[in-house]
């Protein structure tokens, strides 16, 4: 399912605009795939490939969508009762990546667009904290690895 580019604007709005990467998303539980689009890096000059910081903010927006459409559609169970709006609140300073493991096997050109998923592995709860254990594949293989990724509730 294509997601809605409402929703996907609402959940990039967290970032300046220069540095909302992911232009399109598709959500087919339990994969998230996402089309991304580099634009400006924290780098003095423009770099010509992608590096760990914008790969790690690529993983984080579709991260973020991948659990707000889950949100919306109650995939997640002891949240049902949890609104889009108040994940958009609670993904501010109670959803974080906790471990982050990357390869980077070939460059990223940073002027072309390129696609990424994720696939949920497991989660499990723990009283009011959710630990989710995803991989990741960006650009065909250019960057793999594993996250895991926590939210408070």
């Amino acid at each position: 399912m294509k997601l809605p580019q409402e929703t996907l604007d609402r959940v990039v709005a967290l970032y300046n605009p220069n540095y909302r990467y992911l232009k399109e998303s598709e959500i087919e539980f339990p994969i998230a795939r996402g089309k991304f689009q580099l634009g400006e890096t924290e780098y003095c000059e423009t770099l010509q490939h992608m590096t760990d910081i914008e790969a790690q903010l690529c993983l984080n927006q579709l991260c973020y969508v991948f659990f707000g459409q889950g949100i919306i559609d109650k995939k997640w169970k002891g949240l049902e009762n949890l609104t889009f709006d108040k994940y958009l609140e609670l993904r501010k300073e109670n959803m974080f990546i906790t471990e982050s493991h990357k390869k980077f096997r070939k460059e990223t050109n940073s002027r072309e667009p390129f696609y990424g998923q994720i696939k949920l592995k497991r989660i499990r709860r723990y009283g009011n904290i959710y630990v989710a254990k995803l991989d990741f594949d960006l650009n065909e293989g250019a960057s793999v690895g594993e996250l895991s990724l926590v939210l408070k509730h």
